[in-house]
């Protein structure tokens, strides 16, 4: 296959900005920076941009695409019991999965994204519609104590879990995880059973954590114990896992996550919307927890733009922490790259550099939001939206070139999301 060498004014490269250089591809693995492509590489110039490494969101639902708009201005169980699952009950099937997956991946190209953390059903067509586009995914396959249209119990998820690991356990591009779904919907023998399984085949656990402002009430007068001590007790914390939200942890619990190592999905906007609280981001990365961002569902959100999140999660903590140095651009770029990464197990992957697998963007400084540039990180930050991202590959592929998606037919996809719409609507 013939190299590919990247040229642009600015790259991203082992963590920190290079100058007019070259981003030389081979294959789908990075062989390094040259001041000059070698005879016989395709060239590929993005004046006036940069590459940055492929950002990666570590908590979705990405079928829940569909759902965008359907029930806002919420709290965040009314909009869960009363709204969603209602929903989902009468309208999930293999072909809206697939139809809402594949809306989701057009949204993650636009805006740089890489690979998604996904928790939701029918994770096989999840998958498929993934590989159709291109990206990376961590599909996980949700588990409930009680019966949905994809499992009776437990058991049984947990089973097709299994099966699903085994279809894709050496696929390039995709990787299973196990997903109880919350302390308040699996209960702790339950979830041992997942920590077991994930830690027999060493793949990931993902849940949610202390989402709710009312979940540590209502788990203690459970249980006895507070979520926190259940998923220590249970020996979550001992395997790769990552938990979303963990909005509200007291300090000595994130002094055990953070000798622990745990990681995190910090899904600011989605919390800010329905009222969930707010995460202490610098307490835990002061701890040693993994912070990395996911953007939750679009059902919340009301989006999976990564650009917009990271610029979300750098300015509010400034003003919540009264510290405006604290999450500075590089260390919110690192939480969506290289964090995200090493959280999810995703091996070579996160960072540009030699050996590391081609997974990246081009975002382009022409449009009058990023003009004139003294720092690409910080205008990726705090000035870039979606609009100027240019160029995205994955795993050495192209899945957008001057703006335009390659792999797939997006106005077919748009189509085909308003067809749903349609019939949800009644």
């Amino acid at each position: 296959m013939t190299k590919k060498a990247i040229y642009a004014d600015w790259i991203y490269y082992d963590g920190k900005i290079e100058q007019n250089k070259y981003l030389i591809i081979n294959d789908n693995i990075i062989e390094g920076l040259s001041l000059a492509p070698e005879n016989g590489c395709e060239i590929i110039r993005r004046e006036n941009s940069a590459v940055f490494p492929g950002l990666i969101n570590t908590h979705a639902h990405l079928p829940m695409s569909m759902f965008r708009g359907l029930a806002d201005d919420l709290a965040l169980m009314d909009w869960l019991k009363n709204h969603i699952w209602p929903v989902e009950s009468k309208w999930l099937s293999d072909a809206f999965v697939h139809d809402a997956t594949l809306l989701s991946a057009v949204e993650m190209i636009r805006c740089g994204t890489v690979c998604a953390n996904d928790m939701y059903f029918f994770s096989d067509h999840v998958a498929s519609a993934l590989i159709k586009c291109g990206l990376r995914g961590v599909v996980g396959v949700g588990v409930l104590d009680f019966p949905t249209k994809t499992g009776k119990g437990a058991d049984d998820y947990i089973a097709k879990g299994a099966a699903l690991y085994q279809k894709y356990k050496d696929h390039e591009t995709i990787d299973i995880s196990l997903c109880p779904h919350a302390p308040y919907t699996v209960n702790p023998d339950n979830f041992r059973k997942c920590v077991e399984f994930c830690g027999k085949h060493d793949i990931l656990l993902h849940t949610h954590l202390l989402e709710a402002p009312t979940e540590r009430a209502d788990i203690t007068e459970r249980y006895g114990k507070s979520p926190i001590e259940l998923m220590n007790e249970v020996g979550a914390f001992d395997i790769k896992s990552i938990f979303a939200h963990t909005i509200h942890p007291t300090d000595e619990e994130i002094g055990l996550m953070g000798s622990k190592g745990v990681c995190t999905a910090h899904c600011l906007e989605s919390n800010m919307k329905l009222a969930s609280g707010f995460s202490p981001v610098k307490k835990m990365l002061d701890a040693g927890m993994n912070v990395t961002i996911g953007t939750d569902g679009q059902a919340s959100n009301n989006d999976i733009d990564m650009i917009g999140e990271m610029s979300t999660v750098a300015k509010f903590h400034k003003a919540f922490n009264m510290d405006a140095t604290v999450l500075d651009a590089k260390t919110v770029l690192d939480m969506a790259t290289k964090n995200a990464a090493k959280a999810l197990g995703l091996e070579k992957c996160g960072e540009l550099k030699a050996g590391y697998k081609a997974d990246f963007f081009v975002l382009s400084f022409d449009a009058v939001n990023v003009t004139p540039v003294y720092n690409p990180v910080s205008h990726l930050v705090y000035s870039a939206s979606q609009r100027d991202v240019t160029d995205v590959y994955v795993n050495g592929k192209c899945l957008m070139e001057n703006g335009v998606i390659t792999v797939i037919d997006e106005h077919e996809i748009k189509d085909k999301a308003r067809s749903w719409a349609a019939k949800i609507k009644g």
